[in-house]
């Protein structure tokens, strides 16, 4: 009877081992992240003036000019703490770059030779530098699952380093013509960041990380021609969508480690 009773054991226990390793355990939650990625943001058109004077004697060159934000690469840099399973807060550095790509036609009568010459030098491109930094929400779902989708949005600030609205050319001897000027040449503006992705967890401490952005940050446009070239433009704040794919890492600091059951 005993040896029934024995083997009826054994056969239990062998029954409930022989359940998958999946079901018995969930994965690692990360509660405290630190993610570090590389962007492609795409460009945009900024401003376009179709018949700006360009000089005070008659008759006077015009020229049509166009200025738009070009494509480049950034990096991220950024710290996430959820206090809960689903619900972070993020904060975020995002180099962003805003450089600009220039165009410019000549308009009748053109002319000066030397005119031509600097409608010529400005279709050309110009780095820049401009930073946004945010703080924000996220909203994950499959916390310890292999791939977890999120959505996130944060609020910030863009810092840039070159005006959006100065202008100049030169003729082929160097000598400088100033299109429009531009007396604040650093400003601070506001942006937002609206994104969704997912993560992988490769690794326990590292999970990699991609994200489609639209990047909505303000940027001085002009609005309009002014009497003669080296003024100040009319100009206003103006908001820009600026998508971006960023893909990357995360490195995790802690997290909650997974049960058995």
């Amino acid at each position: 009877m005993r040896v029934r009773e024995l083997a009826a054991v054994l056969l239990m226990l062998l029954a409930i081992r022989s359940v998958p390793a999946a079901a018995q355990r969930t994965g690692d939650r990360a509660r405290l992240v630190f993610t570090v990625s590389g962007a492609y943001i795409g460009g945009k058109g900024l401003w376009a003036v179709p018949d700006q004077p360009v000089q005070d004697v008659p008759p006077a060159d015009t020229f049509s000019l166009r200025r738009a934000v070009r494509s480049t690469l950034g990096a991220s840099f950024s710290g996430t703490y959820f206090p809960s399973a689903k619900l972070g807060l993020t904060a975020e550095a995002f180099l962003i770059g805003l450089g600009y790509e220039d165009s410019c036609r000549r308009i009748e009568p053109g002319l000066s030779a030397q005119i031509g010459e600097v409608c010529r030098s400005l279709n050309q491109r110009n780095s820049a530098a401009a930073v946004t930094t945010s703080i924000g929400g996220i909203f994950r779902v499959a916390s310890r699952e292999f791939i977890s989708p999120f959505v996130r949005a944060g609020v910030g600030v863009i810092f840039t380093n070159q005006s959006s609205l100065m202008m100049n050319g030169f003729d082929n001897d160097g000598v400088q013509l100033l299109i429009y000027d531009d007396k604040k040449h650093t400003r601070v503006l506001p942006a937002v960041a609206l994104g969704v992705g997912a993560t992988a967890a490769f690794s326990r401490a590292y999970h990699m990380r991609w994200e489609v952005r639209d990047n909505i940050v303000g940027i001085e446009s002009i609005t309009g021609a002014t009497a003669g070239a080296g003024l100040v433009p009319p100009h206003e704040t103006r908001f820009k969508h600026l998508w971006s794919i960023l893909i990357g890492f995360d490195v995790i600091l802690e997290r909650d480690r997974g049960r058995r059951y």
